[in-house]
């Protein structure tokens, strides 16, 4: 993970702190390593609890440097979360920033002593250490801890090994063409795969610089965007939309992940900024598995995650247990194979077995189909994304994206309901821009013109806000309570 060396005085990360070159960031992650002390910390978990921003990449480095699995906790966790992470994992160490320590003080009160913190401020604190090579890692060995989102039951700890880490960074390297002269701004959470592997540690790996904000803020972003490092500037209204439009249209890359991307918001974005969206797909025990052409953006198709990458091999499975991934427009379930895919479900043996087929391909829940030019789509998960109703099976995420094109409908979750009649019917919730309405009467007309009758949502609920987790993912289980 350390091709730091070579980069040496280039800008690594950029924060509300300064600037901090990649020399610093190795100094700084072996004074981390050495704030660990001289017992053995190999395969062992070790959380972390650190804000965004660079003293984040010095603490992971430095609990690597030190042979450990980093565990990484989120400030947005409540404290009885950060209290499982902890204890399932068995963590025996947190290094923590001091503006944290409230957030966890609970959690290290009823542990009593068994947790020894390390604080952040030693990477200010100790002296720069003698330059050695002793920030290699042991490929096979845990890394890295990312919690699932715990939809079918309590969050498991994905572990991740340096090589999984690796694959998935040079995969990405390659695919979207990585330079060191590329500039990330960097805006997501650092507990999740997208955050620390997809965006931090691949323009680490890369040589490229991240600017780190401390949380999202749209206003900040965009002005980010738009204005560069220079200080904003009073202008007319009409110079800004040009001005904004040319910012967009010239940075080299643009993303979706984490939730299906509407078509509709995929077309209003080209238009606004110039940019073609590019999608992907990946989860936290695959890391990124397929994606859309990351060099050639023309060959972007709206609603397709693109093709696998480069060491990523992928396969179709339907209800009988055929392959079905050379039939143009079949579905099954998505499976995975590949030195990207995780390594066990910490302290579940059994668990992590079944997830996997008997020829070795990881099992991803998730049903997917291919069209004649070897894009893949994906339908959703087989758990509450596939609704069996009538005899047909469909996918609340096709679902979703129509009704997404309705001029009163902000935001909307499918889900299947238990029905005597048809196994399930299509029930939908929805947030309604202001001062607008809808009924079921009025809906099902609409959704006739667009898609099949069998389709079309039999059940609304009209709503403030639908539930989701910390990364935005729709809560489809408490969508199901509302219609019980």
């Amino acid at each position: 993970m350390f091709n730091a060396a070579k980069r040496y005085a280039t800008v690594a990360i950029v924060d509300d702190a300064g600037e901090h070159t990649y020399v610093q960031l190795l100094q700084d992650a072996r004074k981390v390593k050495s704030a660990l002390g001289d017992r053995d910390h190999k395969g062992a978990s070790i959380a972390m609890l650190v804000p965004n921003g660079y003293q984040y990449a010095a603490v992971q480095w430095g609990i690597w440097a030190a042979g450990g699995a980093v565990v990484p906790l989120s400030p947005m966790h409540p404290d009885r979360e950060l209290e499982y992470f902890i204890t399932n994992s068995e963590a025996k160490t947190l290094v923590c920033h001091p503006a944290l320590l409230p957030n966890v003080q609970p959690v290290l009160d009823r542990l009593q002593g068994q947790i020894s913190v390390v604080s952040t401020d030693v990477i200010h604190d100790l002296p720069n250490l003698p330059q050695a090579d002793d920030l290699a890692v042991d490929d096979e060995q845990g890394a890295l801890f990312i919690y699932t989102s715990g939809t079918t039951g309590k969050p498991k700890g994905v572990v991740l090994t340096h090589a999984n880490i690796a694959a998935q960074i040079t995969d990405l390297e390659e695919a979207w063409g990585w330079t060191p002269e590329d500039r990330l701004l960097h805006v997501l959470p650092l507990h999740h795969l997208h955050g620390i592997i997809v965006a931090l540690c691949t323009a680490l790996w890369s040589g490229a610089t991240t600017e780190m904000l401390p949380k999202f803020d749209k206003d900040r972003v965009w002005n980010r965007i738009i204005d560069g490092p220079q200080d904003a500037a009073e202008e007319m209204p009409t110079e800004r939309q040009r001005q904004a439009y040319t910012a967009m249209n010239s940075l080299r890359l643009t993303c979706s992940g984490s939730a299906a991307l509407p078509t509709s918001v995929f077309r209003r974005w080209q238009k606004a900024t110039g940019q073609i969206m590019l999608e992907r797909y990946g989860m936290s025990e695959i890391g990124m598995a397929l994606s859309n052409d990351g060099l050639n953006p023309q060959n972007r198709k709206a609603g397709s995650v693109g093709k696998p990458l480069p060491k990523v091999q992928v396969r179709l499975i339907d209800a009988e247990g055929k392959d079905v991934t050379e039939t143009p427009g079949a579905s099954g379930t998505i499976q995975i194979k590949g030195p990207n895919v995780f390594h066990a479900y910490y302290g579940l043996p059994e668990k992590t077995a079944k997830e996997f087929t008997s020829d070795g391909w990881f099992i991803t829940g998730d049903v997917g189909t291919r069209d004649s030019d070897g894009l893949y789509y994906i339908m959703g998960r087989m758990s509450v994304d596939i609704i069996k109703s009538g005899g047909f099976k469909l996918s609340a995420l096709e679902i979703e994206r129509e009704l997404l094109e309705h001029p009163n409908i902000v935001d909307v979750a499918v889900v299947g309901v238990p029905s005597e009649d048809w196994g399930e019917v299509v029930a939908t919730a929805v947030t309604l821009k202001p001062d607008t309405t809808l009924t079921i009467e009025e809906l099902k007309p609409w959704c006739y013109e667009r898609i099949s009758r069998y389709k079309t949502p039999k059940l609304l609920r009209i709503v403030d806000e639908l539930p989701r987790n910390l990364m935005g993912k729709l809560d489809k289980k408490a969508v199901k309570a509302m219609f019980a």
